[in-house]
């Protein structure tokens, strides 16, 4: 059964003890971060943290939701996060199981209307010290393209200006930016709606580029086995999660921008922050108990971490479509989607490692990888450590690496004689020995 909201899924990790409430007032500059940034380095990702008293508002917070694979697991309906790839194989195979969302006309969203609107009455934080100001860093983001009418769901930092007044960074490329784009191609204002909260299953969805004819509200149904409910806003009418904590309405007027200013990165420095376009607030809807999600971006490990994770077992399955003889894709934490990406493949030709890493650098979802490895697959689960030992003794640089630009791919594939590699007697162990060590292991006074 899916979490209909975040208060339902806050009770069940309550009651598997993954939740901790802190009691005592907090600040939501700086002193909030701090708390979730140690907790978010414990072993396995630390606990769920539920902030009852945030200075200068009324309403909790509550981060590090999603920081540990086992409760993004929960989540999104698994045992492990592993299992999002057989699902997402399903879907592909059978796309008539995606549920478009439905819509309602009464939802828990709009229980208050906010009179007048106040962004700060909110606990958004300033993680970092010399951030521009605040940010909704979990914000759901929704656009309607002005030429098909086809809704976006997308997640985008927004900067805090003033009670009225917000900057939404888009992504280049991104759903978000294309109807933006087209909007000031035509010089008409663009309404956008900013959604927090609702079934936890919708925050992965809208951090996720799916390929186009598969949008993030049925992705979302699909994962929650049950369709997503919406409602219209009260202010246009654009489509937003019913079950959401809070709504933000508003208008960006052709060729209004702002700087957001500096934002810390998972990199350990600071973006410098760009113009950005300025969402006037025409309206904010509210649950008549809300509370508001937030996460911190830093050094890994962090909560975004994980969300990277499982968007990588999500889309595993687009990449085995585009070159089937894809196995497996791991990333490491610290790359943080895609700062690297090891890919293991089912080598069958001499040149095939090559050709697949010009194949993801072209197109896909991995195209906008810095590094990527390609490695043999093996018998074993695809490693890291595994991508990069063959990638430190594999690999000869004046052949096998595809160097453009701010991208390096590397072809760690075992060579071929007719890629310029040398024939080598492998390592392979005695596979009677190997049988006869395992059988008398107790023997040698090993335990199992």
């Amino acid at each position: 059964m899916p979490y209909r909201d975040v208060h339902a899924f806050l009770a069940s990790l309550e009651g598997l003890g993954e939740l901790h409430r802190v009691e005592v007032e907090v600040d939501p500059e700086l002193e909030v971060a701090e708390i979730a940034d140690r907790q978010s380095k414990e072993p396995g990702g630390g606990k769920a943290l539920w902030f009852s008293r945030v200075k200068g508002s009324r309403f909790p917070l509550v981060t590090n939701l999603f920081g540990a694979p086992a409760r993004l697991a929960a989540a999104l309906g698994v045992d492990h996060l592993d299992q999002l790839s057989a699902r997402m194989e399903r879907l592909l195979d059978h796309p008539g199981e995606a549920l478009a969302p439905c819509l309602v006309h009464q939802a828990p969203c709009q229980e208050v209307l906010q009179e007048p609107p106040d962004l700060f009455s909110f606990p958004f934080l300033k993680s970092w010290p010399e951030d521009g100001g605040r940010f909704i860093t979990l914000p759901l983001v929704v656009t309607r393209d002005p030429e098909t009418g086809a809704d976006n769901l997308g997640m985008y930092r927004v900067r805090l200006f003033d009670p009225c007044r917000a900057g939404i960074r888009w992504k280049p490329g991104s759903g978000g930016h294309g109807h933006y784009q087209k909007y000031q191609a035509a010089g008409r204002p663009m309404p956008v709606a900013i959604a927090v909260g609702g079934d936890p299953v919708l925050t992965l969805a809208a951090a996720l580029p799916l390929p186009q004819g598969l949008d993030e509200l049925s992705l979302a149904g699909y994962l929650r086995g049950e369709a997503v409910p919406l409602v219209r806003c009260k202010s246009s009418d654009l489509l937003v999660p019913a079950d959401a904590e809070l709504v933000i309405e508003g208008v960006i007027e052709p060729g209004e921008l702002l700087s957001e200013g500096p934002f810390g990165n998972h990199t350990g420095s600071y973006h410098p922050g760009a113009e950005v376009p300025v969402l006037r607030v025409t309206c904010v809807t509210h649950r008549a108990q809300p509370v508001c999600l937030a996460t911190v971006v830093g050094k890994p490990p962090m909560e975004d971490c994980w969300l990277a994770v499982a968007a990588q077992r999500l889309l595993l399955p687009l990449s085995r479509r585009l070159c089937p003889e894809i196995v497996d894709v791991r990333q490491p934490l610290e790359g943080i989607f895609h700062g690297c990406t090891v890919v293991s493949i089912k080598k069958r030709a001499a040149g095939q490692g090559r050709r697949v890493l010009e194949r993801l650098h072209e197109t896909g979802w991995l195209k906008a990888s810095r590094l990527l490895v390609v490695v043999d697959a093996e018998a074993a689960p695809l490693s890291l450590s595994y991508g990069l030992w063959r990638a430190l003794n594999e690999v000869r640089l004046s052949r096998d690496l595809l160097v453009d630009g701010e991208f390096l791919g590397v072809d760690a594939t075992v060579k071929w004689p007719g890629e310029g590699g040398e024939e080598q007697l492998r390592l392979e162990k005695d596979a009677a020995v190997e049988a006869l060590v395992t059988r008398r292991w107790k023997e040698y006074g090993f335990c199992d």
